[in-house]
């Protein structure tokens, strides 16, 4: 199963304590739909649209249902991605994905402050929260989150002066009682897994 780019970049990002001490967005889970769109040169390039789902502290489901259908979930430092064309799973370590820091921050886990600094923005109706890569690390991507109405908004990944991603996140739940085999359900019991 190939995975695009795209999508591997888009499903490491989703969960909010940001790791510092203010605790800007606080919740236990969170629901969403999104529109995912990349840009290069600032001409749009891909969209993709699903929702996600983020039970802290573990769990993080990426459902893109266009343009193909993918199903990734993250548990406790593990991705599984799943085609259900193919009805194959692939399950591998987060930890190989160094562009993960998005999905860090969204898990509310505190590495991403190793390796950038979090400048926060105040305007009228909304915050930003900039994670900026520190040692000018060629490979760091600048993470920008908007706030508003205490919810995420926005994320906008910077992968170079001419890419970027940007997911805008919209029904946004907050607080949602959950049962842990809402994520086990998704890929079914009978799907080839490769590792």
């Amino acid at each position: 199963m190939i995975i695009p780019r795209l999508i591997l970049f888009s499903l490491l990002l989703v969960q909010a304590s940001l790791a510092s001490d203010i605790e800007m967005i606080n919740f236990d889970s969170m629901s969403a739909s999104f529109v995912q769109t990349s840009y290069q040169k600032d001409i749009r390039n891909n969209i993709s649209k699903g929702y996600l789902v983020v039970k802290r502290p573990h769990q993080m489901l990426w459902h893109i249902e266009e343009p193909t259908e993918r199903v990734i979930i993250f548990e406790r430092g593990l991705i599984s991605i799943y085609d259900p064309d193919l009805n194959q799973v692939i399950k591998t370590n987060i930890d190989q994905y160094k562009d993960a820091n998005w999905l860090r921050i969204l898990m509310g886990e505190s590495e991403i402050n190793e390796s950038h600094q979090q400048n926060i923005e105040d305007f009228y109706s909304y915050k930003l929260i900039k994670f900026h890569p520190l040692n000018n690390d060629p490979l760091g991507n600048m993470i920008t989150i908007k706030i508003k109405e205490e919810l995420i908004d926005t994320i906008e990944i910077m992968q170079s002066e001419n890419e970027r991603i940007q997911i805008k996140l919209e029904d946004i739940e907050i607080n949602m009682n959950m049962n842990d085999g809402f994520f086990v359900d998704l890929i079914p019991d009978d799907a080839e897994v490769m590792e």
